[in-house]
């Protein structure tokens, strides 16, 4: 019996499989019967609302020796975890994983709702929480999983009580659209950048071949409207993403009691 639990137990970690509530997954049996209460009949209210969010709570003992990103990406990427309403990417990953008192925490965004959960702002709730979910107690790790989903749940919330499902397909196209335009917008500057340093380069050793016979040298300029240039482009290209890590998902679930309802993350996502 002890080692049928043990396998069941490493199994549940490296591949862990829905519970029959489906938004509350606690394999590590950290959280106590009144936070996981608060979990469900948060779920059941998102279920009467037209968009369906969906916000999951997953604790494991371990990742496995994976990043908890990479394990919250191998999990989101499993068809049994399919988190939201279909069509909208909305849905939400709160991972825990004890890793050996590390406690690492996740929460993982769709791109439904990244626009209002950017990583700048799951990394602050995070970090607001941070004390609860690194402590060595319990009941502690309890209140701070709580208080992470709540504070989630408060955005979300807010974000979908009374929008049409018309207009939260409206905003996570957008929000699709906004990202592909940061990323295309920065790849297109670096791409004229590159241009304009190397004809930089090539007038520089043009003036220093002159400057061997006796001419003058603007090679110290050109270095430093190069440098000023790639530097600005680099630092615009940063601010366009506040927060930790790139990664996860774009959810198109819905369902609630034993399934998720079909979606596909590649959103965003913070880590401590």
């Amino acid at each position: 019996m002890t080692i049928a639990s043990s396998i069941n137990s490493h199994a549940e970690s490296i591949n862990p499989t829905p519970t029959k509530e489906y938004v509350v997954d606690d394999y590590a049996n950290v959280l106590s019967d009144s936070t996981k209460q608060v979990i469900i009949d948060q779920a059941k209210k998102y279920q009467q609302t037209a968009a369906k969010p969906q916000i999951v709570v997953m604790t494991v003992k371990s990742t496995g020796g994976q990043s908890i990103a990479d394990y919250a990406d191998n999990v989101l990427e499993n068809a049994r975890w399919k988190l939201g309403k279909k069509g909208l990417d909305n849905g939400t990953l709160i991972l825990f994983a004890q890793n050996g008192g590390k406690n690492n925490v996740r929460i993982s965004t769709g791109y439904g709702i990244e626009g209002i959960l950017p990583d700048g702002k799951t990394n602050q709730i995070l970090q607001n929480n941070k004390a609860l979910l690194k402590s060595n107690n319990l009941s502690e790790v309890d209140s701070g999983i709580k208080q992470t989903f709540q504070d989630v749940a408060s955005i979300v919330s807010k974000e979908y009580a009374n929008k049409s499902l018309k207009d939260a397909k409206a905003t996570k196209d957008a929000n699709q659209r906004k990202k592909y335009f940061s990323w295309g917008t920065l790849l297109f500057l670096i791409l004229i950048i590159g241009i304009i340093a190397y004809y930089l380069k090539k007038n520089n050793n043009d003036d220093d071949h002159h400057n061997h016979y006796g001419g003058g040298s603007g090679g110290g300029d050109n270095g430093f409207w190069t440098g000023a240039l790639l530097g600005g482009i680099l630092g615009s290209g940063g601010s366009g993403s506040s927060g930790d890590n790139f990664g996860g998902f774009g959810g198109d679930s819905g369902g609630f009691s034993d399934s998720g309802g079909g979606g596909d993350f590649g959103g965003g996502g913070s880590d401590i």
